[in-house]
Parts: C-alpha cells; structure tokens; sequence
C-alpha cells in the first residue's frame, strides 16, 4: 500500500526539517505494514522535526480522496491508524481530510472515535450538490446552458455529480453540433424540448447511462469482436495496479495486439482515461456496475436484438489472470535474470543494475511477479494449481530474485503463505464435496 509513503513525500517537498530528519532517519526500508509504515515514516520523524519547524509554517493540509477505493481494506487500517494517532499530539500541525463513498467498515469504525470533525459525505445538503453540478454544466456545456434539456439534466442527476459529468463527457467526447448533443443527451433519458424519451424506469439514473455509455461502444460488432473487447475491458478492470494498455493487453492474451485495448479505452473516454500511460476509471461506480449481474447483465445494443450481459464475473477471470501471470513468469523468469557479472557483488555494487533492471525485467514480468498471489485469492476453484506446481518445482526462485531486484523481497513470504491458504482452502472443499 503506498498511501502512507505518498503523504511523506509529499511533506517532505513542503517541509524541510521534516525532510532533514527522514533522511537522517533512514528507515525507508519499513515493512509494508500500515502502522509499522505511519511510525516510522510519518510520526517519529513529524516529531523530531516539529521544534525545528518556522513559527510562521501554517498547518499542512493533506487530502486523501476516495479511500474506499484502496484495494484489500486498505482504507480501513489506514484510517485506523490515523485516528489512534488524531487523540495524540504526534502529528501537530498537520491536519487531514479524508473523502469516501459510503462504507460499512469506514463508517463503523469512525463511529468507534468520538470526533466533531468526522462529517460523512452524503450528509452534505442535497441543494449545495445541485448548485455545484448547475455551475459545472454552465462550464461544460456552454451552448446548451438554459435550454430545457440541461435542465432536465440537472433533476435526473438528483445531486449525483458523477451522472452529470459523465453525461457531459459522453456528448463531448468528439466534436458534434448542438442538435446532436441533444440527440446524444435524448439517448440517456433526457427530454428533448419537452417530449420525454423513454427510458429503463427499473434501472437507477447512473445505470441507465452507464448502459447507453456501452451500447454506443460495444454496438455494431459481431458477438466474437463483442467478446473480445468485453474480456479486454474485464482485463483493465480486474488488475491488481492500474497498468498500461500494452500490460493489460499480454496479460489478456499471449498474442498482444495493443490497440485492441487502445481501441476499448477510446470508445468508452466517457468512463476512462489514461494518465501517465496507465488506464484509470473516473468513478468507482463503474467497475461496481461491470461487476453486477443485476446491473450490467443485461445491456440493449439495439431495439431489436437480444439484451446483453456485459458483466464480468470476476472470480473466471482473476482465474484467466493467474493463468496470464504464469504464462509470463515461464516465458521471462531465468536464472540471473539481469546477467549480473558476480554473485560476489552487493546490488549497490553494481554500477548500471537499475539500467539491468528495466532492461530485463519488463512491465508485463513484473505486474506478474508482484500480484499473481493476489489474483490467485480471488479464484473460487482449483485454477491455477497446475501452474502453481509448476511454479514451485522450477521457477520459484528465478521469481525470488526477480522480486529482490524489484525490491519487493519482503513480499515473497505473504504471497507463498497466500498461495498455501488458497491450495489448502481448495481440497478440503473437493474433500467435502467429495465425501458428501
């Protein structure tokens, strides 16, 4: 989890006793362990530093945003610590505000501390949301600002920003006139000039857009291209990390074709975007509609046809991953990985090893290496054991030094004792099953 050393660094950029004593400190080895990573990295030093600190230094702000979206409850130990930390002075002078959709264990636990500063999101009055959605589509949609189907926009987003902004993404996504933009908008259920366009009364608002997002992507291709282009998307999805499209694209398939992904990335920019090469989503309600079943299992490419199910079943294809991270590891992993000149040399020995590094260990190899585990655990069936014993027999330590090059050592134990609970976990079900 890098939330914590992400915090530091940027501290450190704004506050230089901080810097100093980091440094001096040195202790950027901490285990990735949440509260091992806030003690070591953050409040120690915080404290050290604090009586060198300028009078006139004002508090540091620091924003977490979104921190639902922290994968394997992430969120939940950060927050944990930093709120045993909140009823102690060991982090005066910096003050923290932290966003989050709705969350069972966020909630229960800030209700665990007793703090006027803890405001939950959706308490922000519904009114305050609607104004700034009217000055966000004032911006955006210039030409059609005080015309009835902006209008009609604002009162179906219902205080739902991220309907309003994808609606307006999807009808600006490339140039149209404004007759168009009408159309376009008249397409996700918003009147036109006063005649009401009919619309999937079952779905909720943001569904109901998020299925004409896919049917204009997805629509007009035969049901292998349909396929296709649905499995690269789960792909994007599914990762562990957000990775590049040329990642994403040799962990689907062991015949890369990169603008396929290229391609699914571009007809759904109402959705995704790419920043520093790597895909993202701009809301975490959309992988929770690909998710569902019950939302994206049945999406109308046309009036005519058969609705589709669009929806990925994540456990199949965190399976189609483990099986991708193996096919990888076996074709790239070797013995000295990085034709290192001497097994008698320290790393920091070796002048050009980080040139070795990227050079021999490519992207693909070490989003394999760093997350089949990961993948593997959210498998509900026996797939992957062939490749895990394979693993095991061969290649597991051309994989520990792999992971020591990347610096990643410390997480080789974890995985191999992730790996063990799920084999473990797998024959005592064919056990039972078959006893039964």
């Amino acid at each position: 989890m890098n939330i914590i050393p992400t915090i530091v660094d940027q501290l450190a950029r704004q506050c230089k006793p901080y810097a100093d004593t980091l440094l001096k400190e040195n202790k950027f080895d901490s285990v990735n362990t949440t509260s091992k990573q806030m003690k070591d990295l953050l409040v120690d030093p915080w404290m050290q530093s604090v009586s060198e600190h300028h009078a006139e230094f004002p508090p540091f702000l620091v924003i977490v945003d979104a921190l639902d979206e922290i994968e394997d409850r992430g969120g939940s130990a950060f927050l944990k610590e930093l709120l045993k930390m909140a009823h102690k002075p060991h982090l005066r002078g910096i003050k923290f505000l932290i966003t989050s959709r709705p969350d069972a264990d966020l909630a229960k636990l800030c209700s665990s501390f007793t703090s006027d500063a803890i405001c939950a999101l959706y308490d922000v009055p519904r009114d305050t949301v609607k104004t700034d959605i009217a000055t966000y589509l004032q911006e955006k949609l210039p030409r059609l600002w005080g015309t009835p189907v902006v209008n009609d926009l604002m009162h179906q987003a219902d205080g739902l920003f991220i309907f309003a902004a994808t609606a307006v993404r999807y009808i600006t996504q490339r140039p149209m006139t404004r007759r168009e933009q009408i159309q376009l908008l008249g397409k996700l259920g918003i009147r036109a000039h006063g005649s009401t366009v009919s619309r999937n009364t079952d779905s909720s608002p943001i569904d109901a857009l998020y299925k004409q997002v896919m049917s204009t992507a997805f629509g007009g291709l035969d049901d292998n291209l349909l396929q296709n282009r649905l499995y690269a998307l789960h792909t994007l999805l599914c990762t562990q990390e957000r990775v590049s499209t040329s990642v994403a694209e040799e962990l689907y398939s062991d015949d890369p074709d990169t603008e396929l992904m290229e391609l699914v990335v571009d007809d759904l920019r109402a959705v995704l975007y790419v920043k520093d090469d790597r895909v993202f989503w701009y809301h975490a309600s959309f992988p929770d509609f690909i998710f569902s079943q019950a939302r994206s299992g049945s999406v109308l490419l046309h009036s005519d046809s058969p609705a589709v199910d669009m929806h990925c079943e994540e456990a199949a294809h965190h399976a189609r991953l483990v099986r991708s991270c193996f096919r990888i590891m076996r074709s790239h992993l070797r013995f000295n990985i990085c034709d290192l000149p001497s097994s008698f040399l320290l790393d920091s020995e070796v002048p050009d090893l980080n040139s070795r590094i990227r050079a021999n260990i490519g992207d693909s190899l070490r989003y394999s290496c760093l997350h089949w585990a990961q993948h593997l655990a959210q498998t509900s069936n026996d797939d992957g054991r062939t490749e895990i014993r394979d693993f095991l027999q061969l290649r597991v330590l051309f994989w520990i030094e792999a992971m020591n090059l990347l610096d990643s050592r410390a997480l080789c134990t974890p995985m191999l004792q992730q790996a063990r609970e799920c084999i473990v976990k797998v024959r005592i079900l064919c056990y039972f099953m078959d006893s039964s």
